[in-house]
Protein backbone atom coordinates (compact mmCIF):
# COMPACT_ATOMS: atom_id res chain seq x y z
CA UNK A 1 0.00 0.00 0.00
CA UNK A 2 2.78 2.40 0.83
CA UNK A 3 4.61 1.45 -2.26
CA UNK A 4 1.65 2.27 -4.42
CA UNK A 5 1.17 5.56 -2.71
CA UNK A 6 4.78 6.51 -3.20
CA UNK A 7 4.60 5.64 -6.87
CA UNK A 8 1.55 7.78 -7.35
CA UNK A 9 3.15 10.70 -5.62
CA UNK A 10 6.27 10.37 -7.81
CA UNK A 11 4.16 10.30 -10.95
CA UNK A 12 2.37 13.42 -9.91
CA UNK A 13 5.65 15.15 -9.25
CA UNK A 14 6.95 14.23 -12.67
CA UNK A 15 3.81 15.60 -14.29
CA UNK A 16 4.03 18.85 -12.35
CA UNK A 17 7.70 19.25 -13.20
CA UNK A 18 6.89 18.85 -16.90
CA UNK A 19 4.12 21.34 -16.74
CA UNK A 20 6.36 23.88 -15.05
CA UNK A 21 9.08 23.44 -17.61
CA UNK A 22 6.61 23.95 -20.46
CA UNK A 23 5.22 27.01 -18.83
CA UNK A 24 8.60 28.56 -18.32
CA UNK A 25 9.50 27.98 -21.95
CA UNK A 26 6.27 29.48 -23.18
CA UNK A 27 6.78 32.67 -21.21
CA UNK A 28 10.33 32.95 -22.45
CA UNK A 29 9.26 32.74 -26.11
CA UNK A 30 6.62 35.37 -25.65
CA UNK A 31 8.82 37.91 -23.86
CA UNK A 32 7.44 37.04 -20.51
CA UNK A 33 3.99 38.28 -21.43
CA UNK A 34 1.08 36.12 -20.52
CA UNK A 35 -0.84 34.91 -23.53
CA UNK A 36 -4.41 33.90 -23.65
CA UNK A 37 -5.04 30.27 -23.55
CA UNK A 38 -5.70 29.13 -27.06
CA UNK A 39 -9.01 27.55 -27.63
CA UNK A 40 -7.46 25.11 -30.02
CA UNK A 41 -4.19 23.33 -30.26
CA UNK A 42 -1.64 25.97 -31.31
CA UNK A 43 0.36 25.52 -34.47
CA UNK A 44 3.97 24.89 -33.71
CA UNK A 45 6.11 27.99 -34.04
CA UNK A 46 8.69 27.85 -36.76
CA UNK A 47 12.27 27.47 -35.78
CA UNK A 48 13.98 30.82 -35.56
CA UNK A 49 16.40 31.63 -38.36
CA UNK A 50 19.75 32.86 -37.28
CA UNK A 51 20.09 35.43 -40.13
CA UNK A 52 16.56 36.18 -41.20
CA UNK A 53 16.31 37.21 -44.81
CA UNK A 54 14.80 40.65 -44.96
CA UNK A 55 11.51 40.88 -46.81
CA UNK A 56 12.35 42.13 -50.24
CA UNK A 57 10.83 45.45 -51.14
CA UNK A 58 9.29 45.63 -54.54
CA UNK A 59 11.36 47.70 -56.89
CA UNK A 60 9.34 50.54 -58.31
CA UNK A 61 8.24 49.94 -61.86
CA UNK A 62 10.32 52.28 -64.00
CA UNK A 63 8.28 54.96 -65.66
CA UNK A 64 8.51 54.61 -69.41
CA UNK A 65 8.45 57.49 -71.76
CA UNK A 66 5.09 57.42 -73.45
CA UNK A 67 5.28 55.71 -76.77
CA UNK A 68 4.23 58.21 -79.44
CA UNK A 69 1.13 57.28 -81.33
CA UNK A 70 2.40 56.22 -84.71
CA UNK A 71 1.20 58.29 -87.67
CA UNK A 72 -0.85 55.98 -89.75
CA UNK A 73 0.65 55.37 -93.14
CA UNK A 74 -1.96 54.97 -95.77
CA UNK A 75 -1.77 51.73 -97.49
CA UNK A 76 -1.04 52.34 -101.13
CA UNK A 77 -4.21 52.19 -103.16
CA UNK A 78 -4.15 49.51 -105.73
CA UNK A 79 -3.28 50.88 -109.14
CA UNK A 80 -6.55 50.97 -111.04
CA UNK A 81 -6.71 48.97 -114.16
CA UNK A 82 -6.76 51.49 -117.01
CA UNK A 83 -9.86 51.55 -119.14
CA UNK A 84 -8.87 49.81 -122.29
CA UNK A 85 -8.74 51.97 -125.40
CA UNK A 86 -11.52 51.02 -127.79
CA UNK A 87 -10.39 49.16 -130.83
CA UNK A 88 -9.20 51.38 -133.69
CA UNK A 89 -11.92 52.13 -136.18
CA UNK A 90 -12.53 54.28 -139.25
CA UNK A 91 -15.38 56.70 -139.83
CA UNK A 92 -16.29 57.49 -143.44
CA UNK A 93 -18.10 60.79 -143.96
CA UNK A 94 -19.53 61.56 -147.40
CA UNK A 95 -19.38 65.33 -147.62
CA UNK A 96 -19.97 68.23 -149.97
CA UNK A 97 -17.15 69.87 -151.88
CA UNK A 98 -17.88 73.24 -150.27
CA UNK A 99 -16.76 71.91 -146.91
CA UNK A 100 -13.62 70.53 -148.54
CA UNK A 101 -12.78 73.68 -150.47
CA UNK A 102 -13.03 75.89 -147.39
CA UNK A 103 -10.69 73.61 -145.41
CA UNK A 104 -13.07 73.34 -142.45
CA UNK A 105 -13.12 69.57 -142.46
CA UNK A 106 -9.48 68.57 -142.65
CA UNK A 107 -7.11 71.50 -143.28
CA UNK A 108 -5.33 73.08 -140.28
CA UNK A 109 -4.43 76.75 -140.46
CA UNK A 110 -0.94 78.21 -140.08
CA UNK A 111 -0.19 81.62 -138.62
CA UNK A 112 2.42 83.84 -140.23
CA UNK A 113 4.85 82.94 -137.43
CA UNK A 114 4.58 79.27 -138.33
CA UNK A 115 2.20 78.25 -135.53
CA UNK A 116 -0.09 75.47 -136.71
CA UNK A 117 -3.69 75.85 -135.58
CA UNK A 118 -5.40 72.48 -135.77
CA UNK A 119 -8.86 73.97 -135.81
CA UNK A 120 -10.29 71.75 -138.52
CA UNK A 121 -12.94 69.14 -137.70
CA UNK A 122 -10.77 66.11 -138.40
CA UNK A 123 -7.86 67.10 -136.15
CA UNK A 124 -10.06 68.31 -133.31
CA UNK A 125 -12.27 65.22 -133.32
CA UNK A 126 -9.39 62.75 -133.56
CA UNK A 127 -7.63 64.48 -130.66
CA UNK A 128 -10.73 63.82 -128.57
CA UNK A 129 -11.32 60.28 -129.86
CA UNK A 130 -7.87 59.02 -130.90
CA UNK A 131 -9.09 55.53 -131.75
CA UNK A 132 -11.28 56.90 -134.57
CA UNK A 133 -9.77 57.85 -137.92
CA UNK A 134 -12.03 60.13 -139.96
CA UNK A 135 -11.96 59.84 -143.73
CA UNK A 136 -13.89 62.46 -145.69
CA UNK A 137 -15.23 61.44 -149.08
CA UNK A 138 -15.99 64.47 -151.20
CA UNK A 139 -18.96 64.70 -153.55
CA UNK A 140 -21.84 66.97 -154.32
CA UNK A 141 -24.83 66.39 -152.04
CA UNK A 142 -26.54 64.02 -154.49
CA UNK A 143 -23.53 61.73 -155.03
CA UNK A 144 -22.75 61.87 -151.29
CA UNK A 145 -26.24 60.56 -150.52
CA UNK A 146 -25.84 57.82 -153.14
CA UNK A 147 -22.52 56.76 -151.59
CA UNK A 148 -24.18 56.40 -148.20
CA UNK A 149 -27.07 54.43 -149.69
CA UNK A 150 -24.57 51.99 -151.21
CA UNK A 151 -22.87 51.59 -147.85
CA UNK A 152 -19.71 53.35 -149.03
CA UNK A 153 -20.02 55.93 -146.23
CA UNK A 154 -21.19 55.76 -142.63
CA UNK A 155 -22.86 59.17 -142.62
CA UNK A 156 -23.33 62.28 -144.73
CA UNK A 157 -22.66 65.98 -144.19
CA UNK A 158 -24.64 67.86 -146.83
CA UNK A 159 -26.70 70.99 -147.56
CA UNK A 160 -29.87 70.25 -149.50
CA UNK A 161 -33.00 69.57 -147.38
CA UNK A 162 -35.10 68.49 -150.37
CA UNK A 163 -32.52 65.80 -151.19
CA UNK A 164 -32.04 64.82 -147.54
CA UNK A 165 -35.74 64.10 -147.04
CA UNK A 166 -35.87 61.04 -149.36
CA UNK A 167 -32.73 59.71 -147.65
CA UNK A 168 -34.67 59.67 -144.39
CA UNK A 169 -38.02 58.49 -145.69
CA UNK A 170 -36.34 55.74 -147.72
CA UNK A 171 -35.01 54.24 -144.44
CA UNK A 172 -31.41 55.07 -145.33
CA UNK A 173 -30.76 57.73 -142.68
CA UNK A 174 -31.42 58.51 -139.03
CA UNK A 175 -30.62 61.20 -136.46
CA UNK A 176 -30.51 64.21 -138.76
CA UNK A 177 -28.97 67.24 -137.07
CA UNK A 178 -28.62 70.77 -138.44
CA UNK A 179 -25.09 71.92 -137.62
CA UNK A 180 -24.44 75.21 -139.45
CA UNK A 181 -25.64 77.68 -142.04
CA UNK A 182 -24.44 80.46 -144.27
CA UNK A 183 -25.72 82.05 -147.48
CA UNK A 184 -25.24 81.46 -151.14
CA UNK A 185 -24.04 84.47 -153.11
CA UNK A 186 -24.35 85.45 -156.73
CA UNK A 187 -21.01 86.67 -157.97
CA UNK A 188 -19.78 88.27 -161.17
CA UNK A 189 -17.22 90.64 -162.65
CA UNK A 190 -16.63 93.98 -160.99
CA UNK A 191 -17.93 95.71 -164.14
CA UNK A 192 -21.33 93.98 -163.60
CA UNK A 193 -22.58 94.21 -167.20
CA UNK A 194 -25.96 92.69 -166.25
CA UNK A 195 -26.50 95.43 -163.65
CA UNK A 196 -27.58 93.17 -160.79
CA UNK A 197 -25.46 94.54 -157.97
CA UNK A 198 -27.47 95.39 -154.90
CA UNK A 199 -30.80 94.01 -156.14
CA UNK A 200 -32.94 92.70 -153.31
CA UNK A 201 -34.84 90.30 -155.56
CA UNK A 202 -32.87 87.29 -156.82
CA UNK A 203 -35.52 86.54 -159.47
CA UNK A 204 -35.04 90.00 -160.94
CA UNK A 205 -31.28 89.49 -161.01
CA UNK A 206 -31.59 86.21 -162.95
CA UNK A 207 -34.01 87.82 -165.40
CA UNK A 208 -31.44 90.56 -166.01
CA UNK A 209 -28.73 87.98 -166.66
CA UNK A 210 -31.00 86.08 -169.04
CA UNK A 211 -31.96 89.20 -170.98
CA UNK A 212 -28.39 90.41 -171.34
CA UNK A 213 -27.27 86.92 -172.24
CA UNK A 214 -29.73 86.74 -175.09
CA UNK A 215 -28.58 90.01 -176.55
CA UNK A 216 -24.90 90.15 -175.77
CA UNK A 217 -21.86 87.95 -175.74
CA UNK A 218 -20.55 89.88 -172.74
CA UNK A 219 -22.66 87.98 -170.17
CA UNK A 220 -22.08 84.32 -169.28
CA UNK A 221 -23.70 82.13 -166.61
CA UNK A 222 -21.84 79.09 -165.24
CA UNK A 223 -23.93 76.26 -163.81
CA UNK A 224 -22.69 73.19 -161.96
CA UNK A 225 -25.60 70.89 -162.85
CA UNK A 226 -23.99 68.08 -160.84
CA UNK A 227 -26.82 67.11 -158.46
CA UNK A 228 -25.09 69.01 -155.68
CA UNK A 229 -26.80 71.09 -153.04
CA UNK A 230 -25.63 74.22 -154.81
CA UNK A 231 -27.03 72.97 -158.13
CA UNK A 232 -30.34 72.17 -156.43
CA UNK A 233 -30.47 75.69 -155.03
CA UNK A 234 -29.65 77.18 -158.42
CA UNK A 235 -32.42 75.21 -160.14
CA UNK A 236 -34.95 76.37 -157.55
CA UNK A 237 -33.89 80.00 -158.11
CA UNK A 238 -34.24 79.77 -161.90
CA UNK A 239 -37.62 78.10 -161.44
CA UNK A 240 -38.77 80.83 -159.05
CA UNK A 241 -37.69 83.40 -161.64
CA UNK A 242 -40.02 81.80 -164.21
CA UNK A 243 -37.56 79.72 -166.22
CA UNK A 244 -37.43 76.03 -167.06
CA UNK A 245 -33.94 74.99 -166.07
CA UNK A 246 -33.82 72.05 -168.46
CA UNK A 247 -34.39 74.46 -171.33
CA UNK A 248 -31.44 76.55 -170.19
CA UNK A 249 -28.92 73.75 -169.88
CA UNK A 250 -28.15 73.11 -173.60
CA UNK A 251 -24.86 74.72 -174.37
CA UNK A 252 -25.58 78.23 -175.57
CA UNK A 253 -23.47 81.26 -176.05
CA UNK A 254 -24.25 82.53 -172.57
CA UNK A 255 -25.27 79.50 -170.40
CA UNK A 256 -22.40 77.16 -169.60
CA UNK A 257 -22.57 73.87 -167.71
CA UNK A 258 -19.42 72.73 -165.92
CA UNK A 259 -20.73 69.50 -164.40
CA UNK A 260 -18.04 69.86 -161.70
CA UNK A 261 -17.57 71.03 -158.14
CA UNK A 262 -17.73 74.54 -156.75
CA UNK A 263 -14.02 75.27 -157.02
CA UNK A 264 -13.65 74.45 -160.72
CA UNK A 265 -16.89 76.30 -161.48
CA UNK A 266 -15.59 79.43 -159.74
CA UNK A 267 -12.36 79.21 -161.71
CA UNK A 268 -14.27 78.82 -164.98
CA UNK A 269 -16.47 81.82 -164.25
CA UNK A 270 -13.42 83.85 -163.25
CA UNK A 271 -11.61 82.91 -166.47
CA UNK A 272 -14.40 84.53 -168.45
CA UNK A 273 -14.90 87.25 -165.88
CA UNK A 274 -13.57 89.95 -168.17
CA UNK A 275 -16.54 89.40 -170.45
CA UNK A 276 -19.11 88.75 -167.74
CA UNK A 277 -18.86 85.41 -165.94
CA UNK A 278 -21.60 85.01 -163.30
CA UNK A 279 -22.40 82.06 -161.07
CA UNK A 280 -23.85 81.08 -157.69
CA UNK A 281 -21.59 79.89 -154.87
CA UNK A 282 -21.77 79.12 -151.21
CA UNK A 283 -20.21 81.94 -149.21
CA UNK A 284 -17.51 79.77 -147.65
CA UNK A 285 -16.03 78.49 -150.89
CA UNK A 286 -16.18 81.92 -152.50
CA UNK A 287 -14.28 83.53 -149.61
CA UNK A 288 -11.69 80.74 -149.61
CA UNK A 289 -10.93 81.19 -153.32
CA UNK A 290 -11.16 84.96 -153.28
CA UNK A 291 -8.86 85.30 -150.27
CA UNK A 292 -6.20 83.15 -151.91
CA UNK A 293 -6.34 85.32 -155.01
CA UNK A 294 -7.59 82.50 -157.23
CA UNK A 295 -10.58 84.53 -158.36
CA UNK A 296 -11.35 88.24 -158.68
CA UNK A 297 -15.13 87.99 -159.04
CA UNK A 298 -17.15 90.22 -156.72
CA UNK A 299 -20.24 89.50 -154.66
CA UNK A 300 -23.20 91.09 -156.41
CA UNK A 301 -26.13 89.69 -154.35
CA UNK A 302 -25.97 88.11 -150.92
CA UNK A 303 -27.78 87.18 -147.70
CA UNK A 304 -31.41 87.04 -148.73
CA UNK A 305 -33.96 84.48 -147.64
CA UNK A 306 -33.90 82.71 -150.99
CA UNK A 307 -30.11 82.33 -150.70
CA UNK A 308 -30.10 80.59 -147.31
CA UNK A 309 -27.76 77.57 -147.11
CA UNK A 310 -28.20 75.03 -144.28
CA UNK A 311 -25.80 72.14 -143.48
CA UNK A 312 -27.00 68.92 -141.87
CA UNK A 313 -25.43 65.68 -140.66
CA UNK A 314 -27.31 62.40 -141.10
CA UNK A 315 -26.20 58.93 -139.93
CA UNK A 316 -26.74 55.76 -141.96
CA UNK A 317 -29.65 53.71 -140.62
CA UNK A 318 -28.22 50.49 -139.10
CA UNK A 319 -31.74 49.00 -139.14
CA UNK A 320 -31.59 48.94 -142.92
CA UNK A 321 -30.52 45.42 -143.91
CA UNK A 322 -28.23 46.89 -146.57
CA UNK A 323 -26.45 49.10 -144.01
CA UNK A 324 -25.95 46.80 -141.02
CA UNK A 325 -22.16 47.20 -141.25
CA UNK A 326 -22.32 50.97 -140.90
CA UNK A 327 -20.17 52.48 -138.15
CA UNK A 328 -23.10 53.88 -136.19
CA UNK A 329 -21.31 54.43 -132.87
CA UNK A 330 -18.47 56.49 -134.37
CA UNK A 331 -20.98 58.43 -136.49
CA UNK A 332 -23.07 59.33 -133.44
CA UNK A 333 -19.95 60.50 -131.60
CA UNK A 334 -19.04 62.71 -134.56
CA UNK A 335 -22.50 64.28 -134.82
CA UNK A 336 -22.54 64.94 -131.08
CA UNK A 337 -19.12 66.56 -131.43
CA UNK A 338 -20.32 68.83 -134.25
CA UNK A 339 -23.13 70.27 -132.14
CA UNK A 340 -21.22 70.35 -128.85
CA UNK A 341 -19.87 73.61 -127.46
CA UNK A 342 -16.41 72.66 -128.72
CA UNK A 343 -17.56 71.70 -132.20
CA UNK A 344 -19.84 74.69 -132.71
CA UNK A 345 -17.18 77.13 -131.54
CA UNK A 346 -14.73 75.52 -133.95
CA UNK A 347 -17.21 75.95 -136.80
CA UNK A 348 -17.93 79.55 -135.81
CA UNK A 349 -14.28 80.52 -135.46
CA UNK A 350 -12.80 78.76 -138.47
CA UNK A 351 -11.50 81.25 -141.03
CA UNK A 352 -12.19 84.45 -139.11
CA UNK A 353 -8.59 85.58 -139.13
CA UNK A 354 -8.01 84.60 -142.73
CA UNK A 355 -11.22 85.98 -144.20
CA UNK A 356 -12.37 88.60 -141.72
CA UNK A 357 -15.54 86.67 -140.94
CA UNK A 358 -16.77 83.17 -140.29
CA UNK A 359 -17.20 80.92 -143.29
CA UNK A 360 -20.03 79.12 -141.50
CA UNK A 361 -22.30 80.15 -138.66
CA UNK A 362 -23.06 77.46 -136.04
CA UNK A 363 -26.78 76.75 -135.89
CA UNK A 364 -27.18 75.59 -132.29
CA UNK A 365 -27.08 79.07 -130.65
CA UNK A 366 -29.89 80.28 -132.89
CA UNK A 367 -31.99 77.11 -132.73
CA UNK A 368 -31.61 76.80 -128.95
CA UNK A 369 -32.48 80.43 -128.29
CA UNK A 370 -29.03 81.45 -127.07
CA UNK A 371 -28.99 83.89 -129.97
CA UNK A 372 -32.33 85.55 -130.54
CA UNK A 373 -33.31 86.23 -134.14
CA UNK A 374 -36.85 85.12 -134.85
CA UNK A 375 -36.75 86.13 -138.50
CA UNK A 376 -33.60 84.19 -139.33
CA UNK A 377 -34.78 81.22 -137.26
CA UNK A 378 -38.04 81.29 -139.18
CA UNK A 379 -36.08 81.17 -142.44
CA UNK A 380 -34.14 78.09 -141.29
CA UNK A 381 -37.28 76.32 -140.12
CA UNK A 382 -39.16 77.03 -143.32
CA UNK A 383 -36.21 75.90 -145.43
CA UNK A 384 -34.90 72.87 -143.53
CA UNK A 385 -37.41 71.57 -140.96
CA UNK A 386 -39.48 68.43 -141.60
CA UNK A 387 -42.96 67.81 -140.17
CA UNK A 388 -44.62 64.56 -139.08
CA UNK A 389 -46.08 64.02 -142.54
CA UNK A 390 -42.60 64.18 -144.08
CA UNK A 391 -42.91 67.60 -145.66
CA UNK A 392 -40.48 70.51 -145.51
CA UNK A 393 -42.31 72.78 -143.09
CA UNK A 394 -41.57 75.39 -140.43
CA UNK A 395 -44.01 73.54 -138.16
CA UNK A 396 -41.73 70.50 -138.03
CA UNK A 397 -38.36 69.73 -136.43
CA UNK A 398 -34.87 69.13 -137.70
CA UNK A 399 -35.56 65.40 -137.35
CA UNK A 400 -39.01 63.91 -136.74
CA UNK A 401 -39.10 61.26 -134.01
CA UNK A 402 -39.77 58.55 -136.62
CA UNK A 403 -36.21 59.04 -137.87
CA UNK A 404 -34.44 59.07 -134.52
CA UNK A 405 -32.51 55.99 -133.46
CA UNK A 406 -30.53 55.56 -130.21
CA UNK A 407 -29.91 59.31 -130.30
CA UNK A 408 -29.30 59.77 -126.57
CA UNK A 409 -29.42 63.48 -125.71
CA UNK A 410 -28.73 64.60 -129.28
CA UNK A 411 -32.00 66.54 -129.36
CA UNK A 412 -31.85 67.94 -125.84
CA UNK A 413 -31.03 71.52 -124.92
CA UNK A 414 -27.64 70.50 -123.53
CA UNK A 415 -25.86 71.88 -126.59
CA UNK A 416 -26.67 75.52 -125.85
CA UNK A 417 -23.69 77.77 -126.38
CA UNK A 418 -22.79 80.99 -124.65
CA UNK A 419 -22.02 83.27 -127.56
CA UNK A 420 -19.46 85.12 -125.49
CA UNK A 421 -17.30 82.02 -125.71
CA UNK A 422 -16.65 82.91 -129.33
CA UNK A 423 -14.61 85.86 -128.03
CA UNK A 424 -15.81 87.85 -131.02
CA UNK A 425 -18.16 90.65 -131.89
CA UNK A 426 -21.54 90.04 -133.44
CA UNK A 427 -22.11 92.45 -136.28
CA UNK A 428 -23.78 92.92 -139.62
CA UNK A 429 -21.45 91.55 -142.25
CA UNK A 430 -23.88 91.48 -145.18
CA UNK A 431 -24.97 94.99 -146.20
CA UNK A 432 -27.57 93.75 -148.69
CA UNK A 433 -29.41 91.67 -146.13
CA UNK A 434 -33.05 92.72 -146.70
CA UNK A 435 -36.39 91.24 -145.74
CA UNK A 436 -38.94 92.61 -148.19
CA UNK A 437 -39.93 95.98 -146.75
CA UNK A 438 -38.60 95.28 -143.26
CA UNK A 439 -35.41 96.80 -141.82
CA UNK A 440 -32.15 94.98 -142.15
CA UNK A 441 -31.40 92.46 -139.41
CA UNK A 442 -28.10 91.37 -137.96
CA UNK A 443 -26.55 88.10 -139.03
CA UNK A 444 -24.78 86.21 -136.25
CA UNK A 445 -21.36 86.43 -137.82
CA UNK A 446 -18.28 86.25 -135.64
CA UNK A 447 -15.90 89.03 -136.71
CA UNK A 448 -12.36 88.97 -135.36
CA UNK A 449 -10.56 92.14 -134.38
CA UNK A 450 -7.15 90.65 -135.16
CA UNK A 451 -5.20 91.68 -138.26
CA UNK A 452 -3.09 88.51 -138.23
CA UNK A 453 -2.78 86.66 -141.49
CA UNK A 454 -3.34 82.97 -141.86
CA UNK A 455 -2.09 80.75 -144.61
CA UNK A 456 -3.46 77.31 -145.36
CA UNK A 457 -1.35 74.21 -145.46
Amino acid sequence: MKVTTIAAIALIAIILTGIGAYTAGYYTQNNGQPQPTPTSTPSPSPSPTLNPTPTPRASPTPTRSPTPTPIPIASPSPIPTPTPMPSPTTLRVASTTSLKDTGLEDVPEIFANGTVVRDDLKDAFQAKYPWITVNFLYYGTGPAIQAAQRGDADMILVHSPTQELPFLTGSFGVDRKIVAYNFFVIIGPASDPAHINGLTNVSQALQNIYNYGQNSTNVLWFSRNDASGTATKEISLWTAAGFNYTQLTPQTSWFKVTGSGMGPTLLAANYYGSIGGYTISDMGTYLAYYNKGDIQLKIQIQAQQSLLNVYSAIIDNPQNTALTNTNFDASLLFVNFLVSDEGEQLIGNYGKIAYGQSLFTPSVPLMSGTVSNDTLLGWIKGYAYINSTNQISASGTECPTAFRYNAGNLYSASYDIVVANFNANISISTPNYNIADKPKIAVAQAITTSNSKVNRV
